[in-house]
């Protein structure tokens, strides 16, 4: 039963990460309509600052976390501004040039981690050090962090988008671009919102998983993949979508760390990618989401 409870509450820890980087996919193309790939590459980049300056020049982890995070979210604007560069009100944006510069986004970022820390992995110092027992189960305590953290941040979006005027404004530029300008709202400044508060999420999400997964320029690919999955299977309901999606990869993946021998790893890579397939054939809409809000 310990073992039992110790894999639920990693998968959910595990899954909240996943959540946060699904909501940034989320986040972007409900403003935007741009499936944005560079969105694993915010988490990427954020991991490999939040360890920087926490090692090796000693600042708080609370100061390494804040300027990882503003360096993130400007580089999610920037992002907003190479892909929008020609776009106009009037002018849609091409949605198969956004996505191949934001993949040109993905090869770039790795190769500036590559350039920058090289290609050994690494692991960043954890918020609380030391475990807790719970039920008889070991818990890391940053897998504490991960979970709290996922549901604050969910929370305080969902109340952005429900109960701001930018959140409606985010929503209007997705529906119709022209007619939100053309009722005052800057369009390019929403998206920019968007791509930066994105990018900031996804800078958070690979800070709080740095002290539990190795780090290298790879890992941007990895945070991409399963926040998509995220994404997809919960739907495109802004917050609840993606939150539903990650817990449930989070859960579906640990769950089989449960069998025994090599097994339970090897379809823990292979599940989630056949209940992706599942969902995109029976469920394109998502799980959340009903056929006729689709």
């Amino acid at each position: 039963m310990e073992h039992l409870f110790q894999v639920l509450f990693t998968g959910l820890s595990q899954g909240g990460i996943y959540a946060l980087v699904g909501i940034g996919f989320s986040l972007v193309n409900m403003s935007t309509r741009v499936l944005n790939l560079a969105q694993g590459s915010y988490a990427l980049i954020g991991g490999f600052v939040f360890l920087t300056l926490a090692s090796r020049f000693g600042l708080p982890a609370w100061l390494a976390m804040l300027i990882g995070v503003a360096l993130a979210a400007i580089l999610g604007v920037l992002t907003e501004r190479i892909v929008t560069l020609r776009v106009r009100p009037w002018r849609p944006i091409s949605h198969d040039m956004a996505i191949l510069t934001t993949l040109a986004l993905v090869v770039v970022c790795e190769g500036t981690a590559f350039l920058i820390w090289g290609s050994d992995t690494h692991r960043g110092p954890a918020l609380q050090p030391g475990v807790v027992n719970v039920f008889g189960a070991i818990i890391i305590r940053q897998s504490i962090w991960m979970l709290v953290a996922t549901l604050v941040i969910s929370l305080g979006l969902q109340f952005l988008l429900t109960h701001t005027w930018l959140g409606r404004a985010m929503r209007a530029c997705a529906q119709n671009p022209l007619t939100a300008s053309l009722l005052g709202v800057n369009t390019r400044r929403v998206g920019a919102i968007a791509f930066g508060l994105s990018a900031a999420i996804g800078a958070l999400a690979g800070m709080l998983v740095s002290p539990i997964t190795w780090l290298d320029y790879q890992i941007g690919g990895e945070f991409m993949l399963k926040g998509i999955l995220a994404y997809l299977l919960g739907g495109e309901m802004a917050v609840a979508g993606p939150l539903v999606g990650g817990l449930i990869l989070g859960l579906v993946e640990n769950g089989f760390l449960l069998l025994p021998g090599t097994v339970g790893g090897l379809l823990k890579q292979v599940v989630p990618m056949a209940l992706l397939i599942l969902v995109l054939v029976w469920r394109p809409q998502g799980l959340l989401v009903t056929r006729r809000q689709a």
